[in-house]
């Protein structure tokens, strides 16, 4: 039965994924009618209970205000006299006078009573449209939002407050928990979806679906049970279901979705799978409040109040049920679909710009984009702030006209009726008539001075009149129904293509990467050819030496004719060794990545004579060369595998992190951890990055000097500037330029063009924006005699050591520090602080002074720059200006050794070069930064950044102590010869110190 009830979720949840459109729609248009039902219901019944108008009859004779009583039709009193009373209120927002008026009766400062006969109310109301009195114009005013809100207002708190008055304490009370109660629970609703990754929108949308299943509730207890629950009992009884039932049950769903979307299953069945999961907690949950709820119900004979608030909770409940596996299953769906596609546009457009080839690009984005975490994000703050303004201008202009009920024309639910009692005071005014005389008591006409307030408040009121009328139209009604009909009928195509657009890139990518191979076939002679086996790519090992090998003259004929596919590998070598197939072609010739490697491999061990090649001792099986060609590598022969360690935890920035390091120098990793280990003690590592931005340094020249001069001037200045910018920023849409600098030598110009590129390392992206500003100021700019010595003109500086770097700062610029314990310098490390201060001093900054070293204020930050540059699919060779490092340590006023490193040059990228490959980005997802950051671009390469300089930090506080350990057990033992103890004499704790400096001493010195 169970798995029965299982199974029927997770097939009705699979379905609302596989149409999501159309399950959200019909929801949404179901619920639409729901609230119709149930403002149909209860709003006229809550809110129009007083009347437009008030009738008072007095019958002949002489006036007796005593005879005055109210009726409620005039027919029988149609010969009487009749008068109009109306109230007339005057808000006064400015220091101005009330007007004085005709036939008006003062009854406070800010109020009078017009009595008029009632055929002069029309035209004395028209007079009275506008006052103008003292230099100030009061405007009448209709009963528009404001007014409207200020009744809904006072009604509510009148009757909030009489109840109150009649309640008890302890109800009071109660009433209160369970309202804070609810609060509290739909706040953790957003803070714990926030926390799991999702954003804003969806944490809406849990909420919106438990507003839908109450609205159900409501029009199914009153349309087809004919049971109306009253509010008194609803704005009582929903807080404390609110608070019970909560929303555990779809956080937790909306979790195992968001993180199953790491996975590369279809988006129904992780959907399905999360809601089938879920579902005997779910059920059980629900049936045991719907239990209570029920017997609640049934025992309770004689309370109707309780008996209807029971059956109206029982049905919210069957209804959140039911929507938990249609329309939340929906909105779960249409997320990850949304993410994944904007994932995979993102990374293409990003690997494409950064020079991938599109085949690769296209395989990296679509694994990438199932691959990903699904991180919310609700995109930015302004982002998220817009969608929130949105939702609150959406239910404001809905409140402004909640009166304006569908099922009642434009029916007012004005509160201004007040005065439902005839005053004595305007009895005097009125005269009996022969026959009697009736007054109309009308609802008060408000004032208010002429201004912006009154102006917004009646533009706005105007404009949502002549929507709200214009839809009414025949025309224009049909017109927004077809419309609405062609946005989903667009918005499900739309999703469709996208799906199919992944599936179909992703058979295309498989399709490219590996082509079935077919055995030759005869070309019509009699006689047969020899069949031949073609290895493929699902299959690297070489098994075809045992094949005759034909002539090469054969061979070329064949690879003429087409048919180089059909060749065997030793027959394609052949060609490649006469020199009849550059062996730069393989890949194209052969459509095989993997095969042209085995068909390289035999040619070079023969045009080198290195019969290594022809042997495993060079891998080369089992290797995803369709991520290399076109983007890492040409000519690849194969792969180097070199030893990856980790190090750490390393606590940086309060989240540890475990830093992959591929070296080949023993020890190594292992003095790393020591570092982690002592920082650890310490409370981790804090990092900041004090800037971001690539740079590109181009070489112009110009026939004179003058015009040199002239153009940097030029470029100096914020029109350059912001000219140069304007064109560099329309090449990309991750590179943004921040800042030209320019330097002149004799006739040649040379241009630092900084900018950020997102999470790529930017080299290419900025090199085509930096081609193009060239460009638009030879042809827009009037430097039309400038000449491009070299788009890099050394000025960047790119891969070699420059002054400018460490000055100016390239990539990111990062601080790391960090405070370790006297304690942990003694126990851990098994050092000192003063020591390590006097190493790090004679070290670091003298002898690298003396070296007349450029960034080199460092013991080994190049060992661990390259090492996990290595491992992270990071340019190598940049380790040259990464491992600018300055490395500072002091002893703080506690003893402690506070340390740092300020690194101004690191390049890093998270998307493009290697990183696309497999074991490289697999180390970047480690660390939780692969790929480009979904929401905040550049926020992975930074905290990547962050990573190198505290993983540099680790290691210099481990080998500095090294160091210094050793510095120190000399001293010790030069202080025993020096006093000529015996061993028996020197005190024990020295002897302690000497066991520890010597274990500390022996741990890792190399630099």
């Amino acid at each position: 039965m169970l798995s029965k009830v299982t199974n029927v979720a997770a097939s009705i949840s699979r379905l609302a994924a596989l149409r999501p459109i159309h399950f959200s729609i019909i929801t949404c248009l179901l619920a639409s009618i729901a609230y119709l039902a149930a403002v149909d219901e209860y709003i006229p019944g809550s809110f129009d209970s007083d009347q437009q108008q008030v009738l008072y009859y007095h019958p002949p004779g002489a006036a007796d205000y005593s005879k005055w009583h109210r009726v409620e039709d005039i027919t029988p009193f149609e010969n009487a006299d009749h008068y109009s009373i109306v109230p007339l209120k005057f808000h006064r927002f400015q220091t101005a006078s009330v007007p004085e008026i005709q036939n008006t009766i003062v009854t406070s400062d800010n109020e009078r009573l017009l009595v008029v006969p009632s055929t002069e109310l029309q035209s004395v109301l028209e007079d009275l449209n506008e006052i103008n009195y003292d230099g100030v114009t009061w405007k009448a005013r209709s009963d528009y939002f404001l007014r409207r809100y200020y009744g809904y207002a006072r009604h509510a708190f009148t009757k909030l407050r009489s109840l109150v008055q009649g309640a008890e304490a302890f109800d009071i009370g109660l009433i209160s928990l369970a309202y804070v109660a609810m609060i509290f629970t739909i706040v953790k609703l957003f803070i714990d979806m926030k926390q799991d990754g999702a954003n804003f929108l969806l944490a809406f949308a849990t909420l919106v679906s438990s507003i839908f299943a109450f609205l159900f509730a409501l029009a199914a207890s009153t349309k087809l049970l004919n049971t109306k629950a009253s509010l008194l009992s609803l704005t009582e009884g929903v807080p404390f279901l609110t608070a019970i039932v909560g929303f555990k049950h779809k956080i937790s769903i909306a979790k195992m979705v968001l993180k199953a979307a790491s996975s590369q299953s279809d988006v129904k069945t992780l959907v399905s799978g999360a809601v089938a999961s879920h579902s005997l907690s779910i059920f059980r949950d629900y049936g045991v409040v719907f239990g209570v709820l029920l017997l609640t119900g049934l025992f309770s004979s004689g309370m109707e109040g309780l008996q209807t608030f029971c059956l109206v909770a029982c049905l919210l409940l069957a209804f959140d049920l039911l929507l938990t596996y249609t329309f939340f299953a929906a909105i779960l769906a249409l997320k990850v679909e949304i993410h994944r596609a904007r994932k995979t546009q993102e990374m293409l457009s990003m690997l494409e710009e950064e020079g991938v080839s599109s085949l690769v690009a296209a395989t990296v984005a679509n694994k990438a984009s199932e691959a990903s975490k699904s991180e919310g994000s609700g995109k930015s703050s302004t982002a998220l702030s817009f969608k929130v303004a949105a939702l609150g201008v959406f239910f404001l202009v809905h409140g402004i006209y909640l009166g304006s009920s569908w099922f009642h024309g434009a029916g007012d639910l004005s509160f201004a009726a007040e005065a439902q009692n005839l005053s004595y005071t305007a009895c005097q005014y009125i005269t009996i008539g022969k026959k009697g005389t009736v007054v109309t008591l009308l609802s008060p006409t408000i004032y208010a001075p002429f201004g912006a307030l009154v102006i917004a408040e009646d533009v706005v009121a105007t404009v949502i009149s002549i929507i709200s009328y214009a839809i009414t139209d025949s025309f224009i009604s049909k017109f927004l129904l077809f419309s609405f009909a062609i946005s989903i009928s667009s918005n499900i195509y739309l999703l469709n293509a996208t799906r199919s657009q992944r599936h179909a890139t992703r058979k295309l990518i498989e399709n490219e990467i590996s082509k079935p191979k077919i055995s030759n076939q005869s070309n019509g002679d009699s006689k047969p050819e020899v069949v031949r086996t073609v290895v493929r790519s699902t299959s690297p090992i070489d098994n075809d030496d045992s094949l005759p090998v034909r002539p090469v003259d054969d061979c070329f004929t064949e690879m003429q004719n087409g048919r180089l596919k059909e060749l065997t590998n030793n027959e394609v070598a052949s060609l490649v060794v006469s020199g009849k197939l550059p062996l730069y072609a393989l890949e194209k010739h052969l459509a095989d990545n993997t095969r042209a490697v085995i068909v390289r491999r035999k040619a070079i061990a023969k045009l080198a004579n290195a019969p290594i090649l022809d042997t495993d001792s060079l891998p080369y099986a089992h290797y995803d060369y369709d991520r290399v060609f076109g983007a890492c590598c040409e000519n690849v022969i194969g792969y180097m595998p070199l030893p990856v360690g980790v190090a750490g935890p390393l606590i940086i920035d309060g989240v540890p992190y475990h830093i992959p390091m591929a070296t080949t120098e023993g020890c190594l990793v292992a003095s790393t951890m020591r570092g982690c280990k002592a920082i650890n003690s310490g409370g981790g590592v804090n990092t900041i990055i004090t800037q971001d931005g690539m740079t590109r340094g181009p070489c112009v020249s110009f026939p004179t000097l003058a015009r040199a001069g002239a153009c940097k001037l030029w470029l100096d200045s914020d029109e350059g500037q912001n000219t140069i910018k304007k064109a560099f920023n329309s090449t990309s849409r991750f590179a943004r330029l921040q800042h030209i600098k320019t330097a002149i030598a004799g006739t040649l110009l040379f241009i630092r063009f900084k900018t950020t590129t997102g999470d790529a390392m930017g080299m290419n992206m900025i090199s085509k924006g930096v081609e193009f500003s060239l460009k638009h100021m030879v042809e827009k700019c009037g430097w039309d005699d400038m000449i491009t010595v070299a788009v890099s003109g050394n000025y960047c500086t790119d891969k070699k050591p420059a002054a400018i770097n460490w000055i100016e700062g390239r990539g990111k610029s990062v601080v790391a520090e960090a405070t370790v314990p006297d304690e942990v310098v003694r126990k851990v490390l098994k050092s000192d602080v003063d020591a390590l201060v006097e190493v790090n001093i004679s070290k670091n900054l003298i002898g690298s002074a003396m070296a007349g070293s450029v960034g080199g204020f460092n013991a080994q930050a190049a060992n661990l720059v390259t090492a996990v540059y290595l491992a992270c699919g990071q340019d190598p060779a940049q380790n040259v200006e990464s491992s600018n490092c300055m490395t500072l340590m002091k002893k703080t006023i506690n003893g402690d050794l506070q340390i740092s490193v300020s690194m101004p040059s690191i390049e890093v990228g998270t998307i493009g070069g290697g990183t696309i490959l497999e074991p490289q980005g697999s180390m970047l997802e480690l660390l939780g930064v692969r790929g480009p950051h979904p929401d905040s671009p550049g926020s992975n390469s930074r905290r990547f950044a962050c990573i190198v300089a505290s993983a540099v930090l680790a290691a210099e506080l481990s080998l500095c102590s090294a160091l210094a350990a050793g510095h120190l057990v000399q001293s010790h033992m030069q202080l025993n010869r020096k006093g000529g103890t015996t061993a028996a004499e020197a005190p024990a704790q020295n002897g302690l110190d000497v066991a520890r400096l010597k274990e500390g001493a022996v741990n890792c010195i190399k630099s």
